[in-house]
C-alpha cells in the first residue's frame, strides 16, 4: 500500500505526543532533561555573538510558544513577553515545576537579531516529558486563536501510529477545532505553525491514512524544522529527517541545531529560530497571510549545501541527498527579506495596480531649482513594492538631481572661446539689399545656430534656429555686440536640454520712436532619443512693446506665457518623476540697450515668472512659483581694444510650494498608503556671476583676448564656495 504522506500527527493525534526536543528533538518542559531521558544535556559552551543581522523596520508579531510552563524571570529579554495563558487554569499564571525547556525555546525566540517577536506563552502541561495529543492540539488552537501570527511547538508528534483521532476533545474542542484555527486565526490571515522534527536521526514516520497532508489548507501554513550543523552544509546527525517523502520535504527547512546563548540544543532549538524568522517576515509585511509568509521562507532557504548535488540516498537510492536529508534547505532571512523581482513605485491606489521603476523614475532639474530638492526630504522615505506586494523603504532624493554639472558647463563654455578647440564658435553673417542671414558653427563646419532677417516696409519678421544649448540668436546678448563672454555661452536653463528650438519674431513699427513685438518659439527633446526625458516640449508666445527713449538709448517691455509638456522650468520628469502635461507660467520682462557712438555699449535685461503646475504619481503639484533672472553688461571698444563687464544671475526659483504625494506602505486589503509631503523649491543661495574681458589686437594679424569669471554662490548653493575661472586666448594669423 502507498504510504500518504505525513507531516506529521497532529489533527490527528495519537495516544500522546513525546517531549523529545531540546535537548532532543522537539520537545519541551520538565526538569532539566538528563541523558537517561533520551534528551541531550549540551556540555557548557561559551556563548557566540549572534551573525550580523542587518537592520530592518519590523512591526511587533505575536508568537505563542507552546509548552509544558515557564519562569519568566529566567527567559532572556523577557520585556518581549507580552502575555501568557495556562489551558489547565485558563489564567496567566504559566510558572511549572520543570521550566528549563520552555524558558531555552523561548529566550530563543527572544534572542533572535530582528527582535520583531512578542510572546505569548501557553502552559500545557506541568513540565511533563509526555502531553496528551489533544492537550497540545488545544494549545495551538489556543495560541492561534489568541492572536499569534505565528505558533511555536518545541515538541516532536509521536507519528508511529497510524489511527489518528481528530474527535477528540478537550474542554469541549476537538482536536479537529483546535486546528482549524491556524487557518482561519487573524481575521483569515491563518498562523504559520512551526514544529520541531525530533532528535532520533532518523527520516520521519508518515501515517499511512489520515495524513495531514489530508488537509491542504492546513499542511500550507506548518514548517518542519530540522537542525543543521556547519553552517546549514550539513543536518544533524541526531536530527530528524524528511525522508524520502516528497510532501514532507516541501515543508522542511532548517536551522542551526545549537544555540550557544541559551546552552541548548536539538531541534527544539531550529524551531524557534524558523519561528522568530517567521515572525521577521510577518513584521516586514503584515498583509501576508501564514501561507505567504512560510513559503517565502521555503522558497528562500539555502541549499549550498553539498549534499543536493548527490542524487543516491533514500531507500532506492536514487532520490536527491539535499532534500532526504534538509528538504529545502538551510533557512535564510536575509534572502527572504530581499525584494523579489523588481521593485516598483505605485502608479495607483492598489498594490497589484503596479507601477514604475525607482530607476525610471527621474527629475531632471534645471539651474533654476539648485539645491532646492537636495535638501529637502520630501522624498527620503517612500514605500516601494515587490512581485509579491511587500512594501520597502526608499530614499528617493537623488532621483531628482541637477541636470547640469557646474564644471562640464565651464569645460564646455571655454571649449566655445577657446581658439584651438574645435568647438570653438564662429559667426557669419551676410546681407543683400532688404535680408540678411547670420550662423553660428563650430570648426567642424557644424551650423549650431542661424537667423534670417527682413524688413518689409514698417515690419521686420525674423526667423530663427537654434540647438538648446546655445546661445539664443534674438537674446539681449546676443543683439547687444558684446565681445565673447564665459558666462554667456550656454543656452538658458529652459532650452538646454532641448535638440533644437524654432521660432519667429515680428517688429511692428507704429511710429518713429514705437514698436510693437510679437515672438514665439517652440521646443522639444529629440523625438528619436532613447532618453527618459524625449516626451518633453515647451513652446513660448511673447507680445511687447519697444521705445526709443533716446537717439542712443532702448527699452523694451514684454509679457510671454511658456507652456511645458512634462516638465516645469526647464525641468522634465519620467516614470514617478512626471511633471503634468500642461503647465503654464507668465512672464514680464524689461530690457534695455545703450548705444553711445563706437566707443561705448550697454545692456540690461531682467525678467520674472510665476505660475503654478501640476504633475503626475509623486509630485501632486506646485504652487506659488516665482522665479527671476537678470543680466547686464558694459563695453568700451576703441577699435583695437575692447573691454567688458558682465553681470548675471541666471534663473532662479525665489519661491514655491512643492506638494508630493508620496506612498509610505499598504493596507492588509492592498490599497495604497498616500502621505502629502510639502516642500520648498527655493535654494538656499543665489549665484550671481561677475566677468572682466579685455582683448586686444597687439598686430594687425595678432589677437589676445582675457576672460575672468567669479561667481558666487554657484548652483543657487549658499553654502558653495565662490568659484573662478580664467582663460587667456592668443591668435595670429601665419
Amino acid at each position: 500500500m502507498k504510504k500518504q504522506p505525513l507531516a506529521i500527527a497532529i489533527a490527528i493525534a495519537s495516544t500522546s505526543i513525546i517531549l523529545t526536543g531540546c535537548m532532543g528533538g522537539g520537545g519541551g518542559g520538565g526538569t532539566k532533561p538528563t541523558n537517561d531521558s533520551g534528551l541531550h544535556e549540551p556540555s557548557p559552551t561559551t556563548p557566540t555573538p549572534e551573525p550580523n543581522t542587518p537592520a530592518y523596520d519590523l512591526k511587533p508579531t505575536r508568537v505563542g510558544v507552546i509548552d509544558g510552563g515557564f519562569d519568566k524571570n529566567d527567559i532572556a529579554n523577557n520585556e518581549l513577553i507580552i502575555d501568557s495563558y495556562s489551558i489547565d487554569s485558563g489564567e496567566s499564571d504559566v510558572s511549572s515545576e520543570n521550566p528549563w525547556h520552555g524558558n531555552v525555546v523561548a529566550s530563543t525566540v527572544t534572542s533572535d537579531p530582528l527582535g520583531n517577536s512578542r510572546l505569548d506563552l501557553i502552559k500545557i502541561s506541568n513540565g511533563e516529558d509526555s502531553v496528551s495529543s489533544s492537550v497540545l492540539m488545544h494549545g495551538v488552537g489556543a495560541a492561534a486563536d489568541r492572536g499569534a501570527r505565528v505558533v511555536n511547538l518545541s515538541f516532536r508528534a509521536n507519528l508511529d501510529d497510524p489511527t489518528p483521532h481528530s474527535h477528540w476533545e478537550y474542554n469541549g474542542v476537538t482536536t479537529s477545532e483546535s486546528l482549524n484555527k491556524i487557518i482561519t486565526s487573524n481575521g483569515g490571515l491563518g498562523s504559520v505553525f512551526v514544529q520541531g522534527a525530533g532528535n532520533e536521526g532518523v527520516a520521519m514516520a508518515v501515517p499511512l491514512e489520515n495524513s495531514i497532508t489530508d488537509n491542504p489548507e492546513l499542511f500550507s501554513r506548518m514548517l518542519f524544522a530540522g537542525g543543521s550543523i556547519n553552517n546549514g552544509a550539513d543536518i544533524h546527525p541526531e536530527s530528524n529527517h524528511p525522508g524520502d517523502d516528497a510532501q514532507l520535504q516541501s515543508r522542511f527547512i532548517t536551522a542551526p541545531f545549537v544555540n550557544h546563548s541559551v546552552g541548548a540544543q536539538g531541534t527544539s532549538i531550529a524551531a524557534p529560530q524558523i519561528s522568530a524568522y517567521a515572525a521577521g517576515i510577518i513584521g516586514m509585511w503584515p498583509h501576508m497571510n501564514a501561507q505567504e509568509a512560510s513559503q517565502l521562507l521555503l522558497d528562500t532557504a539555502s541549499q549550498h549545501s553539498a549534499l543536493y548535488g548527490r542524487n543516491d540516498c533514500g531507500d532506492a537510492g536514487t532520490t536527491n541527498c539535499g532534500a532526504y536529508y534538509m528538504g529545502q534547505g538551510e533557512a535564510d532571512i536575509e534572502a527572504a527579506l530581499m525584494p523579489h523581482g523588481d521593485v516598483s513605485v505605485a502608479s495607483g491606489t492598489q498594490v497589484a495596480a503596479g507601477g514604475h521603476l525607482p530607476t525610471e523614475s527621474l527629475a531632471q532639474l534645471s539651474g533654476a531649482y539648485g539645491d532646492a530638492m537636495a535638501s529637502s526630504a520630501a522624498l527620503k522615505d517612500v514605500a516601494v513594492f515587490d512581485d509579491l506586494g511587500r512594501d520597502y523603504t526608499l530614499d528617493m532624493t537623488g532621483n531628482a538631481s541637477s541636470r547640469d554639472n557646474r564644471a562640464s558647463l565651464m569645460r564646455d563654455n571655454m571649449d566655445r572661446l577657446s581658439i584651438t578647440s574645435s568647438q570653438m564658435r564662429q559667426q557669419s553673417r551676410s546681407e543683400a539689399g532688404m535680408f540678411s542671414f547670420g550662423t553660428v558653427q563650430n570648426n567642424f563646419g557644424e551650423v549650431l545656430a542661424s537667423r534670417f532677417d527682413g524688413t518689409f516696409g514698417n515690419a521686420m519678421l525674423s526667423a530663427y534656429h537654434f540647438a538648446g544649448d546655445e546661445v539664443d540668436p534674438l537674446s539681449s546678448y546676443a543683439e547687444s555686440g558684446m565681445m565673447p563672454m564665459l558666462s554667456f555661452q550656454g543656452g538658458s536653463d529652459i532650452t538646454r536640454s532641448m535638440a533644437s528650438v524654432t521660432g519667429v519674431k515680428s517688429e511692428y513699427a507704429l511710429g518713429e520712436r514705437t514698436k510693437l513685438i510679437a515672438a514665439h518659439w517652440n521646443g522639444s527633446e529629440d523625438s528619436d532619443s532613447s532618453s527618459l526625458f524625449n516626451s518633453y516640449s515647451a513652446n513660448r508666445s511673447d507680445v511687447g512693446m519697444s521705445f526709443q527713449l533716446t537717439p542712443d538709448l532702448n527699452m523694451t517691455t514684454t509679457l510671454g506665457v511658456l507652456n511645458e509638456s512634462n516638465g516645469l522650468l526647464g525641468a522634465q520628469g519620467s516614470g514617478a518623476m512626471s511633471f503634468g502635461d500642461d503647465n503654464r507660467m507668465t512672464f514680464a520682462g524689461l530690457s534695455m540697450d545703450y548705444q553711445m557712438g563706437d566707443n561705448f555699449s550697454a545692456f540690461a535685461q531682467f525678467e520674472q515668472a510665476q505660475g503654478s503646475a501640476s504633475g503626475n504619481e509623486l509630485i501632486s503639484s506646485i504652487d506659488n512659483i516665482r522665479a527671476q533672472e537678470m543680466a547686464a553688461g558694459f563695453q568700451w571698444n576703441s577699435g583695437t581694444q575692447q573691454a567688458a563687464l558682465t553681470f548675471r544671475q541666471p534663473m532662479r526659483i525665489n519661491s514655491a510650494d512643492a506638494t508630493f504625494n508620496v506612498p509610505v506602505g499598504r493596507t492588509l486589503a492592498g490599497d495604497v498608503i498616500r502621505e502629502n509631503r510639502e516642500a520648498s523649491l527655493s535654494p538656499s543661495g543665489r549665484q550671481m556671476d561677475i566677468e572682466f574681458g579685455y582683448t586686444v589686437k597687439p598686430s594687425v594679424r595678432s589677437q589676445l583676448q582675457i576672460n575672468l569669471l567669479h561667481s558666487l554662490e554657484p548652483g543657487h548653493d549658499a553654502d558653495a564656495k565662490s568659484d573662478t575661472a580664467a582663460m587667456l586666448n592668443y591668435s595670429i594669423d601665419i
